[in-house]
């Protein structure tokens, strides 16, 4: 009795995969044939047809924000691989320029000159202010 039953079943799940894999395979042949466009030329499947034509327009302009983004994207990371190379080059330059001998160097001109001497700490004397 097992026996019947399990093979009734395997003839059934043999039916269930060539269906499923014929009814893939007309979908794919109206497709190839063109013949889906009577389905949707018909006049009760025009709003949906439209709809289809709304989905494949949007998705289109997808695609081109997507790529413009991409490409505004990467002009943005070269502009910023320049702009940090150049601040490395600025940031190079003023610690050069913040050495002492060069600051030196740009204050002679206003007639300033180093200190030969070091400087000394002043004390002012504490006035008694009790003494009135």
């Amino acid at each position: 009795m097992n026996r019947l039953k399990n093979s009734s079943e395997t003839q059934t799940e043999k039916t269930k995969a060539t269906h499923k894999a014929s009814a893939v395979t007309k979908t794919l042949h109206h497709l190839v044939d063109g013949t889906f466009l009577e389905f949707i030329a018909k006049p009760g499947n025009i709003p949906f047809g439209l709809f289809l034509l709304l989905l494949a327009g949007l998705y289109i302009a997808n695609s081109f924000s997507a790529e413009r983004t991409i490409r505004q994207t990467s002009s943005i990371e070269k502009e910023l691989k320049e702009l940090h190379s150049e601040y490395i080059s600025m940031k190079s330059d003023l610690m050069f320029l913040s050495n002492q001998s060069q600051v030196a160097e740009r204050v002679a001109a206003l007639d300033l000159h180093e200190a030969k001497t070091p400087p000394h700490k002043l004390f002012i004397a504490k006035q008694d202010t009790e003494q009135k």
